[in-house]
């Protein structure tokens, strides 16, 4: 499997978020909906064309965040992932960057659209969300993963949602979000 794999231990979250986002969002799409669709879905990231939003519990400081471009899905998510899900975007400008809330984006973490505009998957792994939610200090207690690969559209996968915000907020029982058309 081709990958390339960016890590930080000091990926900085605002209001609890973080993001990809494209060329073509904000200019052409928005989606106010999106953390909304969080509650509401699999507790940890919803999507649309050009973004993906995900919801840590560090509400201002930071994470360990590491990211993969990967040319196919990866294995299974490990037990020590408290949750877990898989969550359809889209790219029409061929560019998915990872940002930071405010505007700022990483650029050592490259393009995560690698095969250009169309459809992707982006697993999205956290850890430490409950501990992140009261963590005022300079050392990050929560950490993140990110693997984006090319696949077509499917609804949004929960491989487990075991922190409290996820067995809060995420239904078992409701249907999985559909992914957004553009």
């Amino acid at each position: 499997m081709r990958y390339t794999r960016w890590t930080s231990d000091r990926m900085h979250v605002s209001y609890c978020q973080y993001y990809l986002q494209g060329d073509d969002f904000l200019t052409v799409y928005d989606d106010a909906d999106t953390v909304g669709r969080i509650y509401g879905g699999n507790s940890l990231a919803a999507g649309g064309p050009e973004h993906l939003t995900v919801l840590a519990g560090t509400h201002t400081g930071w994470i360990r965040l590491t990211t993969e471009q990967c040319a196919q899905e990866p294995p299974p998510p490990g037990p020590e992932w408290e949750t877990a899900v898989d969550v359809s975007i889209y790219s029409t400008s061929g560019n998915l960057r990872l940002f930071q809330w405010g505007g700022d984006v990483q650029e050592g973490a490259g393009n995560f659209a690698t095969v250009g505009e169309g459809w992707y998957r982006v697993r999205v792994l956290a850890r430490g969300r409950d501990e992140g939610e009261g963590n005022e200090g300079d050392d990050p207690v929560e950490e993140h993963s990110l693997s984006v690969w090319p696949a077509p559209p499917e609804p949004d996968v929960v491989h487990r949602a075991d922190d409290a915000f996820a067995r809060t907020h995420h239904d078992p029982a409701r249907p999985p979000a559909e992914p957004v058309q553009p």
